[in-house]
C-alpha cells in the first residue's frame, strides 16, 4: 500500500514526464519540420525555453506567468499549445485547496479533450487516471476528471475533519514542492557534472596530443643523422 508521503513525490515524477513530453524525441521528418518552425517563432521558443528553465528551478509563479502569457499571445499553435500545458502544470505544482485541485484538474481535461485529431503526440489522456490517482489523498474524493457527481452535503464533514484534512493537505503540498526544488537543485548539479566530465576529456585529449609531438621531436632530435 502506498502512503500519503509517497503521493506527492510520484505527482512530482508524473509531472516532470509531462513537462518532458515538451521536448520529446520525433521523427527525421518532425524534426525538419521543428527547426523551420523554431526559425520563424524563434522569440516564442526563447520565451518557452526559458519559462521550462524557470519551471526546473522551481519558482512555478513566476513559470505560470511566462506560460501564460506564451499560450495567449503567441502565433503558433504548437508553442502555445505547449505553453497550456506549461500554464497547467504549475497550476497542479501550486495548488494549495482542493478548490486549486480541481480547477487545476478540469484545465488539464480540457487541454486532453482540444488535442488536434492529426496530432502524432502520446495521447495525454493516458495520463488522466494517474494524475487524478497522485494528487494528495485528502483531495481524492472531490477531484475527478469527468464532470463531478453530486458533491456531499457540507454537514457530513466536521469542523475538526475539514481542519484535520487541510492540515494534511498542507503538509504534503509543503513536501511535494520541497521535493520538487530538490531534484531542480540534483538536476542542475548533473549538468554542470556532465559538463565538467567533458571538459576534463578535451583537456587529457590536449595534453596528450602535446606530449606524443614532444615525444616525436625528442625521437627526431636523437635519431643519429646520415
Amino acid at each position: 500500500m502506498t502512503t500519503a508521503w509517497s503521493q506527492p513525490y510520484r505527482l512530482m515524477i508524473i509531472l516532470m514526464i509531462v513537462v518532458g513530453i515538451l521536448t520529446g524525441c520525433a521523427s527525421v521528418l518532425q524534426n525538419l519540420d521543428d527547426k523551420m518552425h523554431r526559425k520563424r517563432f524563434k522569440s516564442d521558443y526563447e520565451t518557452l525555453e526559458n519559462a521550462l528553465s524557470v519551471y526546473d528551478d522551481g519558482d512555478f509563479e513566476m513559470a505560470l506567468a511566462q506560460f501564460k502569457g506564451l499560450s495567449t499571445a503567441s502565433a503558433s499553435k504548437k508553442i502555445a499549445r505547449k505553453a497550456w500545458l506549461g500554464e497547467i502544470c504549475c497550476h497542479l505544482m501550486l495548488a494549495n485547496t482542493q478548490a486549486e485541485y480541481t480547477a487545476a484538474i478540469g484545465r488539464w481535461h480540457d487541454f486532453g479533450k482540444s488535442a488536434p485529431e492529426n496530432d502524432n503526440a502520446w495521447d495525454l489522456l493516458l495520463l488522466d487516471p494517474l494524475i487524478v490517482r497522485m494528487t494528495p489523498k485528502s483531495t481524492t474524493r472531490v477531484i475527478e476528471i469527468h464532470p463531478p457527481a453530486e458533491q456531499i452535503p457540507a454537514e457530513t464533514a466536521t469542523p475538526a475533519d475539514r481542519q484535520q484534512d487541510d492540515r494534511q493537505l498542507q503538509a504534503e503540498l509543503a513536501a511535494l514542492k520541497k521535493k520538487a526544488q530538490h531534484a531542480a537543485r540534483l538536476q542542475r548539479r548533473m549538468d554542470e557534472v556532465v559538463a565538467e566530465n567533458r571538459s576534463l576529456k578535451e583537456k587529457i585529449k590536449a595534453l596528450e596530443a602535446i606530449d606524443q609531438s614532444i615525444q616525436k621531436k625528442k625521437t627526431e632530435i636523437s635519431a643519429p643523422s646520415e
